[in-house]
Formats: C-alpha cells, structure tokens, sequence
C-alpha cells in the first residue's frame, strides 16, 4: 500500500516538473552553477567561482586521502539501516545544523542524513542513517576548473543513484543554491521526492533572495521573511511555511554582576573570505574595540567566524584575546554580556536570549538596521559612537535597561521547533492526500 502511494506521488511530482526534466545541457548548468555564481556576483565583496573552486577543491582532496574507508563504512551502515527501516516514512536531512528538529522526526519517521563529516558521528551516536557524500565535490570542482558538462551529468547520476535507493518522503535542505543541493533537487523532481529549504540566515531586504527559490518549500523564521519572499515575487504565498527559529531559545534570568564586571564579545564574519580588502576594517575593528573596553576596565573577547582561519588571524591579532577553540554559539552567548557585530546572525540569537547587542556598521556594504527591525538594542554607523554607548553602560548599575524588546514578528521565538516542523509536515501531508485523491 506504501509502494502504491509512493508511486503515485511520484506521477504527480513528475508530471509538475516535466518541464524541467527535459532541459538542455546549458540548461542544467546554469541550474546546478551558474546560478549560484551569476546570482552572487551580484553582491560587490563576492569572488564567487573562485572561492567555489577553492572550497570544493578542499573537500575534493580529503576525500581522496580518505577513500576507501569511507566508501566502506557509508556502505555498510546504509546497508544495515536500509534493513532495520523497510517499511518507515524516510526523511533525509542535508545536515546536523538543526540538530534538535532532526531527533524530533524520529517519533514518526526514520531520519537519514547526508553525510560529508562529523555527521557520520552524529548519525552512529543517535542511531541515524545517512547518505555519503564526499564524492560529489570532485564533480563539481572538474567541471569548474574544466567546463566539461560530463561531469554534471555524473554529478546528477550519482545523487539520483543515492536518492533511489533511500526513497526518503521528504528531503530537507538548509539552502537550495549550492551545486550539490541543485542535483538534489533536480534528481528529486524526476523521482517525486518533497523538497523543503528551513531558513539558514538572515536576509537582508537590500540584496536579491538567493536562497528559497527552488526547493518546493521554503521553510522560512517569521512572518517579514514570508512578507519578503512574497514582495520581491521569490515564492507563491502557499509555498512558504513560517516555522520560527530553528533553535530552542531558553532565555536566562536578570543580570546580577557588577558593573565593570562585565564581558564584550564581537562576533566575526570573515567578509575578507570574499574580498581581500576588507581585512583592513576587520583588524582595525577587533583592535580598537579591544583597546576600548581595556580603558573602560570590562574584558574583550573576538569570536572568530566558523569559516576564519583563525592561526592567521591570531598572528595579526596578537594583544587579542579569542573566544576558546571548542567553545560553541550557546557558550559564548551564556559567557558575554555585550555582544558587538556587524549584521551576524549571532548578534540577533544572542538578542532572543535577552543580551545588550549592538550593531557596528562599519563596512561598505548594504545591510538592515537591526535597531529598527527590533533586534537589537542600538545600532551605530562609527565606533565613536559605539564607545559612547559603552561609556553609558557601565555607568549604570545593571544591564536590565538595556536589552532588546524582541521583534517576534521578524523571528518568531514562540514555536517549539521540532514540534513545529513535524506540524508543518502534516499539513504537507494532508495536502498530498488530497491530490492523490484528485488525481
């Protein structure tokens, strides 16, 4: 009865995207690449194939070093899983990034995930399947560096090779822009699979909407990203589910230390990832914001961004004092008590945890006001400013007056998300039921 299902949800799915399965070879490359790249390019401080490139070639070469015992170990354990799971609803997640919605699927279906990394351990540990995927970068970095449309084609062969044999229900994706997500999707408009994109970042309303675009549904924090989406005529309104933040939010109590007492984090974004030049405002910053909070006697601490090469980083900053190698967002946001940034989308998690957050916007680049969006407690266009704000801080007995009143409208933090997500599924799946009735 499943299989019968299954089958006609993959009649309707492909009769929808017929159009689509009969593309050209420039066709699929502008799907899979271009689009990313072309799109992207857009936004002034962007080398976008480069950096491409450079990525893909990395993860390219850790797979090769790592080949064999990969490909034995992904095999083995989809085997086993595959076996223990015949005849439960599968949903394949493209990572761990939202971990606690991942562990909430497994009341009611078998979660898999598509591995390139330490989701293999998370996956063992929780007793998950998953997909490899090392394999699929090399594709992607050939045909950059060769424009060799074969390679897309092997790209494409492969992940409908994967898809086929797990047959999820539901794929989930935290973007649908990137190459290897773009053959997901088009592997599953051929063989019927739902897409969904959960939000991964904040949008700014000045820049195009990158992401969103193709899965089937985009999964989006609040009610102004689905505005956003409907405005800028990225998405139908049907398309678009408000799911809140993808993460529990526990918000702590009143602040009780001292004034004087307290701790400064700014919050990195490695902007120079894409344009050279800015390292300049970067260093500068991290400096001057040191040497500020050291006269004004309360500890300053710099968070590198994920993607920073913080060895480099740590040369040109040497009076600097770095937030600890394995201490995560969570930790650090527990640890500060004033947190600085230019538009990071940690600024505005620490603000939903009831944080004092300002907005230093200090790079020549387009972004929103965070003040007037009600994300944060002030924003500031120089560090002067900033440093006056601080002044005025630490001069009053306690942090209380000044955290933020947080924009629900713009995030909504009232969901649980994993409940939240498996609702939105019902109604997905509801609407499936209704089609398949009126096919």
């Amino acid at each position: 009865m499943i299989q019968i299902k299954n089958n006609l949800r993959t009649l309707i799915m492909k009769k929808r995207n017929k159009k689509i399965l009969g593309w050209s070879e420039r066709e699929i490359s502008q799907f899979l690449i271009w689009d990313y790249i072309e799109n992207f390019n857009k936004i002034k401080y962007y080398n976008t194939q480069d950096f491409l490139s450079d990525r893909y070639k990395t993860f390219t070469q850790k797979y090769k070093r790592y080949k064999f015992a990969l490909d034995f170990l992904d095999s083995f354990f989809l085997k086993l899983y595959l076996k223990n799971k015949k005849e439960e609803k599968r949903i394949l997640f493209q990572n761990i990034k939202y971990s606690e919605i991942i562990l909430e699927t497994k009341k009611y279906y078998s979660p898999f995930l598509m591995a390139n990394g330490k989701e293999r351990l998370f996956a063992l540990k929780n007793r998950i399947g998953y997909l490899g995927i090392d394999n699929l970068y090399q594709y992607v970095y050939n045909y950059l560096i060769g424009k060799d449309i074969k390679y897309l084609y092997q790209l494409n062969q492969e992940v409908e090779k994967r898809l086929k044999l797990l047959r999820p229900n539901y794929i989930v994706l935290w973007n649908d822009v990137l190459p290897i997500e773009r053959a997901t999707i088009l592997a599953s408009r051929k063989l019927g699979i739902t897409t969904l994109e959960i939000q991964h970042g904040i949008y700014q309303s000045n820049y195009p909407l990158i992401n969103g675009r193709v899965a089937d549904y985009i999964l989006v924090w609040g009610q102004s990203f689905k505005d956003l989406y409907i405005k800028k005529g990225a998405r139908k309104s049907e398309e678009i589910y408000i799911l809140g933040y993808p993460h529990l939010i526990e918000k702590p109590g009143l602040n009780q230390r001292k004034k004087r007492d307290y701790t400064v984090y700014y919050l990195g974004q490695n902007f120079e990832a894409y344009n050279k030049e800015l390292i300049n405002i970067h260093l500068k910053t991290v400096n001057i914001l040191n040497k500020i909070c050291t006269n004004l006697g309360i500890k300053f601490i710099y968070r590198p961004h994920p993607g920073e090469n913080v060895i480099a980083l740590k040369k040109k900053l040497l009076n600097i004092s770095f937030a600890a190698d394995k201490e995560d967002l969570i930790e650090t946001i527990n640890n500060g008590d004033i947190f600085i940034s230019f538009n990071s989308t940690a600024l505005i998690e620490a603000a939903m945890r009831s944080k004092v957050c300002l907005q230093l916007v200090n790079y020549p680049l387009d972004t929103d006001n965070f003040e007037r969006l009600g994300v944060c407690t002030k924003s500031f266009r120089t560090i002067k400013a900033l440093e006056e704000y601080l002044v005025k801080i630490i001069n009053l007995p306690d942090l209380n007056n000044f955290k933020p009143k947080f924009n629900n409208n713009y995030i909504n933090i009232s969901y649980n998300p994993g409940q939240r997500f498996l609702e939105i599924l019902d109604i997905l799946d509801k609407n499936n039921r209704d089609n398949e009735k009126n096919y």
